[in-house]
């Protein structure tokens, strides 16, 4: 009876080791998951690539697939869609638009389980400016009628504010 008593003793702290570790390990797990889903947006670095393509090649591209190789590495893992125009990246939906050789338009839509904590943007950008409009998380039905020029009046019933514009030629001339 001793013997086993020793036994149990010397297997406690071991349990207990394991136990917590476990506690620890899915507490970390959840965490991972739930940061996983959270909306990271890149609006700006995207408009900062384009803007390097319109540099490099005089005009804007006609899809994003056309960055790669320019400015962005060849890269298998992206997954264009909407005629290569349509980017999902870290929880968002970027779909970019050329109107012109020299302007575009750029939507950003967060997706996800967390999207209702981050901001939709759309932006209006030629080489020398940008016009930017941010507002909350658009509802699924909204986001599938975005409008890829929309007017300010459509932006405003979107619940999309302007933002100070971004004028460019200004940091050119430095």
């Amino acid at each position: 009876m001793l013997n086993r008593l020793k036994i149990s003793l010397a297997l406690l702290p071991l349990v207990v080791v394991v136990l917590i570790g476990t506690y620890v390990y899915s507490l970390w797990a959840d965490e991972l998951r739930s940061s996983a889903e959270i909306p990271v947006e890149a609006a700006g670095m995207m408009m900062r690539d384009l803007l390097a393509f319109h540099q490099k090649r005089g005009s804007f591209p006609e899809d994003l697939k056309q960055l790669e190789g320019v400015v962005w590495e060849k890269k298998t893992g992206r997954d264009f869609s909407v005629a290569n125009r349509a980017l999902n990246h870290r929880n968002y939906f970027y779909l970019y638009t050329r109107l012109t050789p020299h302007n575009f338009t750029l939507w950003a839509v967060p997706m996800g389980g967390a999207r209702e904590d981050a901001a939709t943007w759309f932006m209006g950008v030629t080489p020398e400016s940008s016009r930017r409009w941010k507002g909350g998380a658009l509802s699924a039905e909204h986001a599938k009628q975005i409008s890829v020029s929309p007017s300010v009046a459509e932006l405003a019933v979107l619940g999309l504010t302007e933002q100070p514009k971004m004028d460019f030629s200004k940091k050119l001339e430095r």
